[in-house]
């Protein structure tokens, strides 16, 4: 074959099953691409790992090539924001998992970790889009286009996310989406006008403890509605607040896992 074509080959492979392949065949695709395939990423005390094996990313002229899951968490360290030493050294990110805690990560960062995801689960977490402000949910759902199912604790809303959220073709196929410790910016007559024509995502939302017990009422007179229907020609959501009657709650999850 023209060294042209070998040389473009060794520079682009398509999968990271193809380059595993390559390299084994001839190191002469390693010397030109030099890659490390990581099939799982997790940090724990702030060390990067795969498996039992740990990883300095930053070390060694090479890039890595992440094809399996993320997990890091911030919680047993100081530093939240891990990411931005290692994002340079990134051929590519495959990951089908992203699980994230207590980090902050630049929008930047998320784009290039998020796309292929399609489990995400986001507790804590801050993004940050380059002038520092926080990126609201429905920018972090805009690039997750492959997700199946979200989870996100104490995300940032504004009073027009739910709406911006079902103008997005990808998360109407959604699976599954569970947001926590809302506030009441969440428009949640947005959110209900949506769940009555919804007939494919199970959703689970819980309030934040200090909402107002005028949004509490609204949020209730909600759950009751969904209580006295008799025959559901939608999926009903799982709604949750402090100071729910426990009754409601329960009947409320039934009827959530029914359907």
């Amino acid at each position: 074959m023209p060294d042209s074509v070998i040389f473009y080959v060794a520079k682009n492979p398509k999968t990271a099953e193809l380059y595993l392949k390559m390299v084994k065949t001839c190191k002469y695709f390693f010397v030109k691409q030099p890659i490390i395939i990581v099939p799982n990423l997790r940090d724990g005390n702030g060390k990067w790992r795969c498996g039992e094996v740990p990883l300095n990313l930053t070390k060694y002229n090479c890039k890595y090539w992440i094809t399996g899951e993320i997990y890091a968490s911030a919680s047993e360290f100081v530093d939240k924001n891990i990411f931005s030493p290692i994002i340079p050294k990134l051929y590519r990110c495959d990951v089908k998992c992203l699980y994230l805690f207590d980090q902050v990560i630049s929008y930047h960062d998320l784009s290039l970790l998020i796309t292929s995801a399609k489990r995400i689960r986001f507790d804590n977490v801050v993004v940050k889009h380059a002038d520092s402000s926080d990126v609201p949910l429905e920018d972090i759902v805009t690039v997750a286009v492959n997700a199946k199912s979200v989870y996100v604790d104490k995300p940032t809303i504004t009073p027009k996310t739910m709406k911006k959220l079902t103008k997005l073709s990808h998360f109407l196929k959604l699976d599954g989406f569970h947001l926590s410790d809302l506030t009441e910016v969440f428009d949640i007559d947005e959110f209900y006008g949506y769940m009555k024509k919804n007939l494919r995502t199970k959703f689970c939302i819980g309030f934040d403890p200090q909402i107002s017990d005028a949004f509490k009422n609204r949020v209730e007179a909600i759950v009751d509605e969904i209580l006295e229907t008799g025959q559901f020609n939608y999926k009903p959501p799982l709604i949750d607040f402090t100071g729910l009657d426990m009754f409601k709650r329960a009947k409320l999850y039934e009827i959530y896992c029914s359907h």
